[in-house]
C-alpha cells in the first residue's frame, strides 16, 4: 500500500494536542456539545471552543487598538488651557460613552440598578 492521499486544501497539522480537563470544565465543554446543532465529537468541540476563544482574544485586541486611536485622537483635540487632570478626566469620560448606554452595551458586564448622575 502507498502512503494516503491528503486533498490539496487540507491543513498541514503540526501535531496532536492534548491535555486533561477537570471535571467541571469538562461538564461544561458537554453542556456546550448538547447546544450545538451538528452535535461535535468531544475533539471536534474542543477545537471548536478554543477557535472561538482565540478569535475573541482577536477582538479585544482590536477594541485595545481602537481605544488608543481614539485617545491619542482626543489628545490632539483636547484643550491645552485646561489642568492635566481635567483633561484626563475628560478624555476618560469620552472613551467610556454616556452613562445612559453603559446597559445596552455588549462590550461590558451587564450593571443593575438606575442610572446615577
Amino acid at each position: 500500500m502507498g502512503p494516503t492521499k491528503r486533498p490539496e486544501d487540507a491543513t498541514t497539522l503540526v501535531r496532536p494536542a492534548g491535555f486533561r480537563p477537570s471535571q467541571s470544565l469538562l461538564r461544561a465543554i458537554t453542556a456546550w456539545m448538547a447546544l450545538q446543532e451538528e452535535r461535535p465529537s468531544l475533539s471536534q468541540a474542543i477545537a471548536r471552543l478554543v477557535e472561538l476563544g482565540l478569535m475573541h482574544a482577536d477582538w479585544d485586541r482590536q477594541k485595545l487598538r481602537a481605544r488608543e486611536m481614539a485617545g491619542d485622537t482626543i489628545d490632539q483635540m483636547g484643550d491645552a488651557t485646561t489642568s492635566a487632570n481635567d483633561r484626563a478626566i475628560r478624555k476618560q469620560d469620552l472613551l467610556d460613552g454616556p452613562k445612559e448606554f453603559d446597559r445596552v452595551r455588549i462590550d461590558r458586564a451587564k450593571r443593575g440598578g438606575p442610572i446615577q448622575e
